[in-house]
């Protein structure tokens, strides 16, 4: 395998077996990360994505297949009573769970979805007010967290409303504030356009905010899918377009002919770097690029691997 498709792929893909559509059992779904962990690709391996109200399922685990890394998918958070209260509910469950088993299961990222009331451009005073409450939340709960991806809601206005996000997320000197982008589902209307993720893709990279991806991401390269009835987006281009946005500080126009592109010859790893097409990336910027383009959840560890294979990429 050549340096530079390991570069590109470690650690890429966050485990998220307990979601649809393989929605299994949490039994099944930690042992099956727990042999991912051991076997010869466990170098494409991330975290375990599990939702904080089933933190507390967890321990009967945690001494036979520590240790554990995990990402936290929270309820969400917002300035009416209703979100407020999951998200201190969830803090609350974290901060226990990290008490009596963070040695053996670390929580290192949060992901957030934000009630729409959070980012809304038509608040008469602070628009980034509720956001900003909540970053503060977060840093006086004291999580031991790596980072936290906020996610916000599809509609007609969410650029404006992605726009106010990063604002406060590109404040962060720490860098561990990050945005979530879901691209795919169960619908085909869950599946982003083009032009919407080479959007947020080069806008992240450009101010230097960790992204990661979540849903439909399960094939490495752009292709119809029957059962939804539309295309779909695939890993191996939305990453290699992020690294060549960042390393090559590509525009959206550029961004968008390789997000789109169904065609595995234009895409070429050896170990002093990758390609698509004449654009090229030495292994050195993927590394670096691989700050801001972070991982993607998949309930599968499998099918990433099989289609790799397929394309001769993997042994």
């Amino acid at each position: 395998m050549s340096a530079s498709l390991r570069a590109l792929l470690a650690g890429v893909i966050d485990y998220a077996g307990l979601f649809p559509p393989a929605q299994l059992p949490l039994d099944q779904a930690i042992r099956n990360y727990a042999r991912y962990r051991t076997g010869p690709d466990a170098w494409m391996l991330g975290r375990f994505v599990i939702p904080a109200a089933r933190l507390a399922e967890l321990p009967p685990y945690c001494n036979e297949v520590a240790p554990l890394k995990l990402s936290v998918l929270g309820r969400g958070g917002g300035m009416t009573r209703e979100p407020l209260q999951g998200m201190a509910d969830d803090l609350e469950t974290i901060l226990a769970f990290h008490r009596d088993w963070g040695e053996r299961a670390a929580i290192e990222a949060l992901e957030l979805p934000l009630a729409d009331e959070v980012v809304q451009p038509t608040q008469k005073k602070d628009p980034q007010g509720g956001l900003a409450g909540l970053t503060t939340a977060l840093e006086k709960a004291g999580l031991p967290l790596k980072i936290t991806y906020f996610e916000i809601n599809p509609g007609p206005d969410w650029r404006t409303r992605f726009d106010l996000l990063s604002a406060i997320l590109v404040a962060d000197p720490s860098r561990r504030l990050g945005f979530k982008l879901r691209t795919g589902g169960l619908h085909a209307s869950a599946v982003p356009a083009v032009a919407d993720v080479s959007f947020v893709l080069t806008a992240c990279c450009r101010n230097r905010v960790p992204l990661k991806f979540t849903a439909g991401l399960h094939h490495p390269l752009r292709h119809f899918d029957a059962g939804l009835q539309t295309k779909m987006h695939g890993f191996l281009n939305i990453f290699v377009a992020g690294v060549l946005a960042h390393a090559r500080r590509l525009d959206e126009d550029q961004v968008r002919p390789i997000i789109e592109d169904e065609d595995a010859g234009h895409f070429g790893f050896d170990d002093d770097g990758l390609h698509w097409k004449d654009l090229r990336a030495a292994t050195e910027e993927i590394v670096t690029a691989r700050r801001w383009v972070t991982s993607f959840g998949s309930c599968s560890f499998d099918e990433p691997r099989d289609d790799l294979r397929a394309l001769g990429l993997l042994t």
